[in-house]
């Protein structure tokens, strides 16, 4: 178990004791439905983690408590249901930190490019100190409960066109990225025109040529069917992808004691899930878009992190000490 978690049981338990001490009743009363919304596709890694997420629920709490999942942005896309949970009127959403950069841009440290070496120095920061400490963040400053935090993978680009092979191939190329600052930033900085647009606009944007370009982890096309309109892939692996699960805290806190520790194990489980899966089938995912795209496995990845090195010194000018105590927090988590 991650310190994150023993210190989340820890105070849930603590929590528990009171509430029996005190007699007070709670939620737990009555049944209670929770709706939650994400932007992927059915059959995404993210979609089985939702719906293993909502049946542990389901089991932990005798059915008391149960999760009805919504898919493809039904209720709301990525900015709108980060937006969304933090207001209360969607009960649980999965997104990621640069998104909540929309609010407070520190966040967006997650998203720099070239900032996690590889899957355990991701794992050794959000398992640690620091997904404790974005724990308390979220809480206090956006009214978020972090239930877990997930590894979508790293980042590779695909074209309608144009191989990408160095940095300067993206010069003018209009790509679609979403709706965080530092991912335009990233992409302004290598000279291409950087197009922030909901994922459900994505596929015809691309069949149509009004963006020319797609950056997302492999997984992210295979579902989308990118490769059915773009022709080219480059494993740039630029940024690490992050893909949370957030609760609204006011919903959360409703709850009984129980019935948290419940959201709180089920979301333990499935995320954990996840990230196995991931690794797993990152590979097979780009295999996959390999077979039917011309694939340059190796660009210059050395030349992708000299041209957008320049978004770290932006992004620390724009959000100052805090920013850059982030970043300092992640260089120094060391795997085990």
């Amino acid at each position: 178990m991650s310190d994150f978690n023993k210190r989340r049981s820890l105070k849930v338990l603590a929590l528990s004791l009171a509430i029996a001490a005190s007699g007070v009743g709670t939620a737990s009363a009555q049944d209670v439905t929770l709706r939650l919304s994400h932007h992927l596709a059915p059959g995404h890694l993210v979609d089985v983690a939702s719906n293993r997420f909502a049946e542990l629920v389901a089991e932990y709490t005798d059915s008391a408590v149960s999760v009805e999942v919504f898919p493809s942005g039904q209720i709301a896309g990525l900015r709108q249901g980060a937006e969304a949970v933090q207001i209360g009127t969607v009960d649980l959403v999965w997104s990621d930190m640069g998104t909540l950069g929309n609010w407070r841009p520190e966040y967006g440290f997650v998203s720099l490019p070239f900032l996690f070496a590889d899957n355990d120095h991701f794992a050794a920061f959000f398992e640690g100190e620091g997904g404790q400490q974005i724990g308390e963040d979220l809480r206090n400053n956006l009214n978020i409960e972090v239930l877990g935090f997930g590894n979508a993978g790293f980042r590779v680009v695909a074209t309608r066109d144009t191989p990408i092979r160095t940095p300067e191939d993206l010069a003018g190329v209009r790509i679609r990225v979403p709706e965080i600052p530092v991912y335009v930033s990233a992409f302004d900085s290598v000279g291409a025109n950087p197009t922030p647009l909901a994922w459900g606009e994505v596929y015809t944007a691309m069949q149509t040529g009004v963006i020319d370009a797609v950056e997302n982890p492999a997984e992210g096309l295979v579902n989308g069917a990118l490769n059915e309109v773009a022709g080219h892939l480059s494993r740039t692996n630029h940024i690490m992808t992050d893909v949370n699960l957030f609760a609204n805290a006011g919903k959360f806190d409703s709850l009984s004691a129980e019935q948290q520790d419940a959201l709180h194990r089920a979301a333990e489980t499935a995320l954990s899930e996840f990230n196995v899966a991931t690794a797993e089938a990152s590979e097979e995912y780009w295999n996959q878009l390999a077979e039917v795209m011309e694939a340059i496995d190796d660009p210059d990845r050395a030349a992708f992190q000299e041209a957008m090195a320049p978004v770290w010194d932006e992004f620390i000018s724009r959000t100052g000490n805090a920013g850059q105590a982030w970043i300092d927090m992640v260089v120094a988590a060391t795997p085990e």
